[in-house]
């Protein structure tokens, strides 16, 4: 076996750190210890995460260290280590943007609050067909209404609008008791049916107001989002219809985010929750829910012969105890835990 491996590794904040050729992160401490347990040599040798894979394919790295999540597409090409870690995505805001605009939350209620806007608009038009109907009967006697079912009944479905509005143009007007029964009876109904309405769409934006505009991966609709080029997270934008904007890092994407160039960024929850708590300027805040979890684990070659040794020594690491000293270390003891 080659006793010395080359380490593809990009920065990906706190997977990998890096500064003037020293290295630190999540990883690097694993890869170390795993190196220490096979007994083999290493050099790191930096580049940008869309790099790290074709280097490997290429047959100019050993080993590919960045948060690097398993898909079964890249393991046509490359091999993978047992996992490393369970995680997922996470939506990432600048704390003024995250407030509901007019126009934004409009079409929100619209795409967001459909059901409930149907609802309302049919049962508002069944409530209108059955009451213009039973007063077109109460009042077909007399001059209230054109006396023909047509055009009477549009007659009778005017006056229900204007009596459930109480706005009350008095162009038409019940000549009989029980005509004016039930129109006292609409301009109530209306009243309650409104008046619902509007309290189900106060409660709706005052959700909006404090969730903001960004909660979800369905709230990326359309925006301006920030990732990193070549990862995962693009498949996963392209569905909800964002607008990508591809970064090389994670420090170039806080940059766009923090000078409102994009409205989100979407990261590996690792990546995500360590720069909103490590952001100096506390500018930055994560939202929502872990999404689209995934798996993490150490690239190879394919057909590498250093696989098995290295995830002999990933559960060797497990068992020890030791996994768990970095996970905390890097991590804390949840990795979805509020920011």
């Amino acid at each position: 076996m080659k006793q010395k491996l080359t380490i593809a590794v990009a920065d990906f904040s706190p997977f990998i750190m890096s500064d003037g050729g020293q290295y630190r992160g999540f990883e690097i401490d694993l890869w170390e210890r795993i190196a220490e347990e096979i007994g083999v040599g290493f050099e790191y040798r930096k580049c940008d995460f869309k790099e790290v894979l074709p280097l490997l394919e290429a047959h100019q790295a050993d080993v590919g260290l960045a948060g690097i999540t398993i898909t079964e597409e890249r393991e046509k090409h490359i091999d993978f280590s047992h996992e490393t870690l369970d995680s997922g995505l996470l939506i990432a805001v600048k704390k003024d943007r995250n407030k509901p605009k007019f126009f934004e939350t409009i079409e929100t209620i619209v795409r967001e609050g459909g059901r409930l806007l149907r609802s309302a608009a049919f049962g508002i038009a069944i409530f209108i067909v059955l009451a213009g109907n039973v007063l077109w009967f109460a009042e077909r006697g007399v001059d209230t209404f054109d006396r023909q079912y047509f055009p009477g009944i549009f007659e009778a479905f005017w006056l229900t609008v204007v009596s459930m509005s109480t706005v009350g143009f008095g162009d038409y007007i019940p000549e009989t008791w029980f005509g004016r029964i039930v129109t006292t009876g609409i301009i109530f109904s209306g009243a309650v049916i409104f008046g619902l309405l509007v309290a189900q769409v106060s409660a709706f934006l005052a959700v909006r107001k404090v969730k903001g505009e960004i909660n979800t991966s369905r709230d990326l609709y359309g925006k301006k989002v920030a990732t990193v080029a070549g990862s995962t997270s693009i498949d996963v934008l392209r569905r909800v219809n964002a607008e990508i904007i591809p970064v090389s890092g994670a420090n170039e994407a806080y940059g766009k985010l923090k000078e409102g160039a994009v409205d989100a960024v979407v990261f590996d929850a690792p990546v995500a929750i360590y720069y909103a708590k490590n952001d100096r300027d506390r500018q930055i805040e994560v939202v929502g829910e872990l999404f689209e979890k995934q798996k993490y684990g150490i690239a190879l070659r394919e057909g590498s012969e250093w696989r098995e040794p290295i995830n002999r020594a990933i559960l060797k690491i497990v068992e020890s105890g030791r996994y768990d000293a970095l996970y905390k270390k890097w991590f804390g003891e949840n990795l979805t835990m509020e920011v």
